[in-house]
Order: C-alpha cells, then structure tokens, then sequence
C-alpha cells in the first residue's frame, strides 16, 4: 500500500502534538461542518507525548515502518499495514524506539459520531458504531497486517479524501457511505475473533435490552423523556440502566437525547422555514436559549449558522441524513 496522489506528509510532531490539551485530551480541529479528517503523518517522534484520550474517533493504518504503541496498561509494536482502531474511550499514545527504527508513516481518519448517526445511534447504527463502543483494556484494538484489511480500508480511506471538503450534499453521502463500509469491515473482522466474539454477543443483547426505548425516542422525542421513564421502559433500576446505556452508545442517556434532538432540529433548519424558537420546541428543548447552548456544544454552529451554511450548500429539498450500505451488504447477525 502506498499513498500517493496529491498526499501532503505532515510531521507528527508539529501537528498532532498541539492539540493535546492539559486535560490530556486529543481535541481534532475539524475545518468545516462535516465532522471528517484524512491525514497523512509521518511519525519521526524523538520523545513521548502523555497518554490522552481522544475527542473524536480515528482509524490509523501505518504504511511503513514500525513504532512502539500504548494502549491503557498494554505495550506493543505496530508495523507496515497494521491497524488501530482508536475510540473516544480508551487512554493511547504512540512511543519511539529509537533513532535506529526505520521511519513510520500512517493515513490517519479521524472523524466524530455524529457523521455515522446523525445525532444518536439507533438501529443498525449502534452496530455500526461496535468497534468503538466495545473497547476497553481488554478488547483488541490493534489489528495485524496478517487481516489482509489495510487494503480495503485505505480505498475507502481514499474515497473519503477525494469527497473532502464535503461542501455538497452528493459529497456527504459518498462520505458516509464509504465511512460506514469501513465500519462493517471492522465490524465482520471483530465478530470472527474468538477473542472478540463474547463481546460481540454481549454488546447485541445489551442493544436489544435498550431496543423500546431507542424506538420510544424515535417516536417521541419531542416530548420529555427521563431518565426514569427511561428505565422503566427498559424494565430497569435507574442505576443499572444508566451504566448499561452508556455502556452500550459511550454517552449519557441526556447527551443521547441532546444529540437526537439536535439532529431532528438539523433537519428542519435546512428543510424549512420555521422559526429557530418553533424548531427549539418541536425538538423537545424547554426554550431557545437552551437548544442554541446544546446545538452549538454539539455542532459547533448556532441554529442560524447551521441554515446558512446548509442554504447556501444545497436547495432545502435535497436534505438527507442518513445513509444506507448498499444492499448486497450484509451485517452480522445479531441473534
């Protein structure tokens, strides 16, 4: 695999290293409202960065040569063609070997959730999100060049970069449509692991105890929701609901809903013309000052910002916020 055409290689150091906050979070600078980034960096670290979590989702794949990894309380090497799955979850950060290890370079894509469920993850999307979801200390995310994925998932890669900026909403589509077929490429490899299996199964029934509640928000979140009324719908202590739903989505049950309403308010602000205050209670906010301080926590653009931007990239009609794998695709089972 070699990365060519048009490809800037952009020194690790220099880039990544700045966006490590104090809190020792990875906050990624996406330019523009499609939460996407495709880099190419070359890892000539001399020294170790500390462990930080990131704020975002990123799939790495290394294209030449080797650099020692850290994952929680695990140590590694990774080379040519291996993959890092990295979630929002876990602790991470690459090591040196040495001056006599030969130059690494990797592809990174970084994107945030929201480009995969458009606000909260229901359905099919909460498998999708399962490599992320799932990891943990325990879970293998480093996956060997031995899985013959580097591949397939550098193509897709590619697409994405070459629909970048994404400033049409044909553009967007392809976007997520090529990011969702790398997501079932991790999925299938995880559910034909022995090591990963149990979990996977885990995971399935854990999504299908939370299933009335995901259909209740889809047909009612216009409407309050507690965290109670919640839990009773998932015939649950309000405890044991609230450690399994985040356990399951990677968010509290209130940023779920946050995250759903604001998608459904997304919608409307590009489809029609009602007021920002109308929309605000549509969606389920108790006044507009509140939905503008969680819209703009979520999207990073106010209400009136996000109808700009989306009225001068598209006619109203043409707004769409999901998208399918084609067909022929399956996911794996979940019974």
């Amino acid at each position: 695999m070699r990365a060519e055409g048009g490809v800037i290689w952009e020194h690790v150091d220099s880039f990544v290293d700045r966006q490590i906050n104090a809190e020792k979070s990875h906050i990624w600078p996406f330019a523009n409202p499609c939460p996407v980034d495709v880099r190419f960096l070359i890892l000539d670290r001399r020294h170790a960065v500390p462990m930080h979590r990131p704020d975002h989702l990123e799939v790495v794949i290394f294209e030449s040569g080797e650099m020692g990894y850290e994952v929680e309380d695990r140590t590694c090497q990774v080379h040519k063609n291996d993959i890092i799955v990295v979630g929002d979850r876990i602790r991470h950060r690459c090591l040196p070997l040495g001056i006599s290890q030969r130059e690494a370079r990797s592809v990174v894509l970084s994107f945030l959730p929201t480009l995969v469920h458009a606000g909260a993850p229901v359905g099919d999307d909460v498998q999708y999100m399962m490599p992320f979801t799932l990891l943990d200390a325990s879970f293998p995310n480093v996956i060997p060049a031995g899985s013959g994925l580097s591949r397939e998932i550098f193509d897709f890669i590619e697409r994405i970069r070459g629909e970048l900026p994404g400033d049409s909403e044909r553009s967007r589509l392809a976007i997520r449509t090529y990011l969702k077929m790398i997501l079932l490429a991790l999925v299938n490899h995880y559910s034909e692991l022995g090591v990963a299996r149990q979990a996977l199964s885990l995971h399935q029934s854990n999504v299908r105890r939370l299933a009335p509640l995901l259909e209740h928000i889809e047909q009612h979140y216009y409407e309050p929701i507690r965290v109670n009324d919640a839990a009773r719908l998932c015939a649950m202590s309000d405890c044991c609901f609230m450690h399994l739903f985040k356990e399951v989505t990677g968010q509290s049950f209130v940023a779920y809903l946050n995250q759903f309403r604001v998608a459904r308010a997304q919608n409307l602000l590009a489809s029609t013309d009602k007021a920002i205050a109308e929309i605000s209670l549509e969606t389920g906010f108790c006044n507009q000052s509140y939905f503008g301080v969680i819209f703009r926590r979520i999207t990073r653009m106010t209400p009136l910002e996000y109808r700009i931007h989306r009225r001068g990239a598209l006619p109203a009609s043409g707004f769409q916020t999901a998208v399918s794998p084609p067909s022929t695709v399956k996911m794996p089972p979940t019974q």
